[in-house]
């Protein structure tokens, strides 16, 4: 199974289920996806960061990954 990468609709989603205070279980259900990811977005969102920060690190770290 190939692994689908976070849109920035679904970082906006789950950006704002976290204000919502939504525990991460239920995202995942709502979203159909697994946990980990969810977990990784809402763990940089307590740092004070926002969805579009977020997807910013990912580019820039998915620059020079190689491929």
């Amino acid at each position: 199974m190939t692994y689908t990468h976070l849109n920035t609709d679904e970082l906006v989603m789950i950006e704002s289920y976290h204000h919502q205070n939504t525990p991460v279980a239920i995202i995942a259900e709502r979203l159909n996806r697994s946990r980990q990811p969810i977990y990784n977005v809402v763990n940089f969102l307590k740092s004070g960061y926002t969805a579009l920060d977020f997807y910013t690190q990912y580019k820039k770290n998915k620059k020079r990954c190689g491929r």
